[in-house]
C-alpha cells in the first residue's frame, strides 16, 4: 500500500514546539490589540511582493504610523502601498526603489526616510535572492554562487548599518528592532550552497548585532515553506505556510519584543506561546543559536 502524502513532512522534521502553524494564530493576528504597533514607522525591504507585501499589510494592520517599502522596481511597490493603504487609511507610506547591494543606493535610501520620518523603529529584512547557482562547488560559476552573498549578506549588512546610524542619527525614542529572513538551518541540500550559506551568515550576523547593541531586539526567523517565485519545484506541493503567518510573527516581534530571543532563531511555524513558556530553558540551555556541538 503507497504511502500517503504529508504536506507537513518537513514542517514537522523541524519542530522546536510541539504544536504548530502554517497560517495566522490568535497569539500573532495583527489585528489584535495586544500587538498594536501605534505610532511605530517600519522599513521593509524586499516589500514589491510575495511575503514583503504581507508583512506591509500586517503592520498597517496592527496601526503603524509609516512604512518605508524598500524594493527594486516602483510599480510593485505601488501595488503593495495601495493595498498597505487599504488596511489603514491613515498610514504614511514612503516609497524608495534600492539596490540594496549597493552602498551609494542604501545611502539614498536612508536620505529619503530621514527627509520624511523623524525617527524609525523597527526594520524587516526581507529581501533576498536564490540565484540559479544550482551546481556542486566544483562546477558551478563563481559569479552566480556569489551574487547570493551580494544580496543576502552584504545587502542585510548595508541596510542594517544604515539603520543603526539613522537611529543615532535621529536620537530616536525607544528601543529599535531588527527582524532577519533567514532559512533553515539544518539543510544542507547538494548544489544550493550559495543560498543556504548565506542566509546561515545572517543568523551569525542576527547574533553579533544581538552582542554589540545590548537594547536591540533582533531577531532571526524561518518563513517555513510558502510559495513564491523563490520556491523550487521539488518543495512546491509542501508550500503551504501562507506568507501571513510570517508577516504576522514579525508583528508579535515587534510589538513584544521577546529578550529571551534576542540574537536567536526561530521558525514561523513554532508555537510563541509555547516559546514564552519556555524562555528560561532557551537561555539558560544557549538554545536557538548557531552553535559547534563538542
Amino acid at each position: 500500500m503507497a504511502s500517503q502524502f504529508d504536506p507537513d513532512q518537513h514542517t514537522k522534521s523541524d519542530l522546536f514546539t510541539k504544536d504548530y502553524y502554517r497560517d495566522v494564530y490568535p497569539a500573532i493576528d495583527p489585528t489584535s490589540p495586544e500587538l498594536s504597533l501605534a505610532g511605530k514607522v517600519t522599513i521593509i525591504t524586499g516589500a514589491s511582493k510575495g511575503i514583503g507585501k504581507s508583512i506591509a499589510v500586517a503592520h498597517a494592520k496592527a496601526g503603524s504610523k509609516g512604512l518605508i517599502l524598500v524594493g527594486r522596481t516602483t510599480a510593485g511597490l505601488e501595488e503593495t502601498k495601495a493595498a498597505a493603504l487599504a488596511a489603514n487609511s491613515a498610514l504614511k507610506v514612503l516609497l524608495v526603489p534600492t539596490d540594496i547591494s549597493d552602498e551609494a543606493s542604501v545611502d539614498k535610501l536612508y536620505e529619503a526616510i530621514s527627509g520624511s520620518f523623524d525617527a524609525v523603529d523597527t526594520l524587516i529584512n526581507n529581501a533576498g535572492v536564490f540565484t540559479d547557482s544550482f551546481d556542486v562547488v566544483g562546477k558551478v560559476s563563481p559569479a552566480k554562487w556569489w551574487t547570493d552573498f551580494d544580496i543576502n549578506v552584504k545587502g542585510t549588512f548595508l541596510v542594517t548599518a544604515g539603520f543603526l546610524k539613522l537611529r543615532e542619527k535621529q536620537a530616536s525614542s525607544g528601543s529599535p528592532t531588527i527582524v532577519n529572513l533567514v532559512t533553515s538551518p539544518g539543510l544542507v541540500p547538494p548544489s544550493l550552497s550559495s543560498y543556504f550559506i548565506s542566509k546561515l551568515s545572517v543568523m551569525r550576523f542576527t547574533e553579533h548585532l544581538a552582542n554589540e547593541n545590548p537594547d536591540l531586539a533582533v531577531f532571526s526567523i524561518s518563513p517555513g515553506i510558502t510559495l513564491t517565485d523563490m520556491t523550487l519545484d521539488g518543495f512546491k506541493p509542501f508550500a503551504k505556510d501562507t506568507p501571513e503567518l510570517t508577516a504576522g510573527v514579525t508583528v508579535y516581534l515587534a510589538a513584544k519584543r521577546p529578550a529571551y530571543l534576542f540574537g536567536r532563531y526561530f521558525s514561523v511555524n513554532w508555537d510563541v506561546k509555547e516559546l514564552e513558556a519556555r524562555k528560561a530553558e532557551i537561555v539558560d540551555k544557549g538554545l536557538l543559536k548557531v552553535v559547534v556541538k563538542t
